[in-house]
């Protein structure tokens, strides 16, 4: 009877685990939560170019103004004299001798003309001597009396002369120095500059002077002025440009070229501008690509070549590069798609 019971009790106990364990079965059962859609995502569409053959220039491009090429620069040729006066001023026209600037003299002027009034006097006696008959050593005299006074206005008139300033050339006075009378004046300090406006040529400045690598005296040059197409042809490059032992004179000869135009306009005034172009080099029936198909990193030059349906970087060798294009001396062949860095 006990048997019967301990049989039954293991009974019961594996009723209710079995009942425990099946027991999620009485409960509503859950949808499994659906996956997402595997989708392939959409390639961008590649900008890209056929390597090909063409021709490659490059050119200085930029605003070149007029100046005379007949330039004067007045200064006084001694230092320590006072000045008196400025006579003309900036954008004035002046004629060939006219004077422009003048030293303090003193009485030196009236001291010339009283010495004029003794060569006239010593003159006179000379040639009484010689028509009276006067002997050979009275007329030697009145002749060495002569020659003093002549050699004493020469130097009067000669200090005068370096106490004033004298337009050699007719033109415009394009620089006038601040100064005021009383200032006492240097030696060679620039005191009037005067242009020849019947003469130009143009100045064309550089930023940096590697601009003008390539540059040479003869090279042609196109101009236009006023809608109006000109040519002309480079006068002088730094290379060629004259030694100065002025700092600044030397570093504005090294960014600047001169040039020279056929048959300048007629309404031309110094100053205006003009476009300026010139052709430096030019190579033809090579592999020229846009200058946005070449990538850089740490020096190296390459671009990415499309080969089925891979991209693959193919490091180049560059050699003339303009704004918009470059030449690829060495590393691709025509036919190929490069991909544009867009």
């Amino acid at each position: 009877m006990f048997r019967a019971r301990g049989l039954a009790a293991v009974l019961a106990v594996l009723t209710a685990a079995s009942l425990v364990l099946s027991g999620c079965s009485f409960l509503p059962v859950e949808d499994e939560a659906l996956q997402p859609p595997l989708v392939e995502p959409a390639r961008e569409p590649l900008d890209y170019t056929v390597v090909s053959r063409g021709t490659i220039e490059t050119y200085l491009r930029g605003t070149a103004h007029f100046v005379s090429s007949r330039v004067e620069t007045l200064s006084f040729k001694e230092s320590g004299g006072r000045l008196k006066s400025i006579n003309v001023a900036l954008g004035d026209h002046v004629e060939a001798g006219e004077p422009v600037a003048e030293l303090e003299v003193g009485d030196l002027e009236l001291q010339a003309e009283l010495q004029r009034l003794n060569v006239e006097r010593a003159r006179l006696l000379y040639k009484e001597a010689r028509t009276s008959g006067a002997s050979g050593v009275d007329l030697r005299l009145r002749e060495i009396d002569l020659e003093r006074e002549q050699k004493m206005l020469e130097a009067m008139e000669t200090r005068l002369g370096k106490a004033r300033l004298h337009a050699p050339i007719s033109g415009t006075v394009i620089f006038v120095a601040s100064m005021k009378e009383g200032d006492t004046v240097s030696a060679y300090q620039p005191i009037v500059t005067i242009a020849d406006p019947d003469s130009v040529q143009l100045t064309y400045v550089a930023a940096e002077s590697r601009e003008l690598f390539g540059l040479e005296v003869g090279m042609p040059a196109f101009l236009k002025y006023k809608g109006v197409e000109y040519t002309g042809k480079v006068l002088q490059t730094p290379s060629s440009a004259p030694l100065t032992a002025d700092p600044a004179g030397a570093e504005r000869n090294g960014v600047t070229i001169v040039v020279g135009i056929d048959d300048p306009p007629g309404d031309v005034q110094i100053g205006h501008s003009a476009d300026l172009t010139i052709p430096l080099q030019k190579r033809e029936n090579v592999i020229v690509l846009p200058r946005s198909a070449i990538r850089s990193y740490m020096g190296r030059n390459y671009v990415q070549v499309v080969e089925g349906e891979r991209i693959k970087e193919v490091d180049v060798e560059t050699g003339l590069t303009t704004p918009t294009e470059v030449e690829i001396v060495k590393g691709l062949e025509e036919g190929q798609m490069v991909v544009l860095n867009n």
